[in-house]
């Protein structure tokens, strides 16, 4: 597996810079979007797998929400939204018969709309920031990457004490520590390379949120695979199961850059 993951990881992670730095902005929103579908069909088919209706509802409510973000137009996404909680309420009151039943699919719906479809397309509002916007991006992936890998190793040597064994038994304090200092070697990394805009103490405070944040989104995703009875959300990368699965430690981060950023000018 391991072997998998790294052979993965050594043709996608080149690939994915050329890509975020060459690609044109149609082609790059373009992909966000396919990304995004896919992920929302991960999603609904983890949550609510005998229910096709609310699926494929779910599914195209959530593309259009992350249409309207990635479009910058909040009506659009807003109405998406408001659809999203009128149809649950509309489903919840014809099934009377199971009110407890529809009233959980109705949460999990709005989850899948939000959590996929108002995330992920942050990706494109980060990396159209004027000038630096794609070095925001690298930035974050790189500080992501260094926190998962420093996790994975250190966890692996060191791991003793369980971090959360009830949502990931895998997962270790020692790991958690780890994942942070390799969050900061991995941002460290990109801005001397790429962003040297930032101070060395930005770097370093950024990176440890960014990595917080990863490990929180990790732990969320797990969260609800054991709560759904998945082992992974999908199988379409090698190695590394879904596109949720790689997401998980990303989405949170790329939301709080995006802010970040845009607050402080790009």
């Amino acid at each position: 597996m391991l072997r998998t993951r790294l052979a993965t990881a050594a043709v996608a992670i080149p690939s994915l810079w050329v890509f975020i730095v060459y690609a044109s902005p149609p082609l790059f929103a373009g992909f966000i979007v396919l990304v995004t579908a896919i992920a929302l069909y991960e999603y609904f088919a983890m949550a609510l797998p005998d229910h096709l209706p609310e699926r494929v509802g779910g599914a195209i409510l959530g593309l259009l929400v992350a249409a309207g973000v990635a479009t910058r137009n909040p009506a659009l996404w807003g109405a998406a939204v408001s659809i999203t909680v009128v149809a649950g309420f509309v489903s919840l009151l014809a099934r009377r018969d199971d009110l407890p039943g529809a009233a959980h699919r109705l949460g999990l719906g709005v989850l899948g709309v939000l959590y996929v479809g108002f995330f992920v397309p942050h990706t494109i509002l980060l990396r159209e920031l004027p000038d630096v916007g794609w070095r925001w991006l690298l930035f974050t992936i790189g500080a992501v990457f260094g926190s998962d890998t420093g996790g994975y190793f250190a966890g692996r040597a060191y791991g003793k004490h369980k971090l959360m064994a009830s949502v990931s038994p895998s997962k270790t304090v020692e790991g958690a520590i780890g994942a942070i200092v390799g969050a900061v070697l991995g941002a460290l990394l990109v801005h001397l390379l790429l962003h040297r805009g930032l101070g060395t103490r930005e770097v370093v405070l950024l990176a440890v949120v960014m990595s917080v944040l990863a490990q929180f989104g990790d732990l969320c995703e797990s969260a609800l695979k054991r709560a759904f009875g998945a082992k992974d959300s999908g199988w379409i990368i090698p190695g590394h199961g879904g596109i949720l699965d790689r997401l998980d430690s990303l989405l949170f981060p790329f939301v709080f850059a995006y802010y970040y950023a845009a607050t402080q000018g790009g």
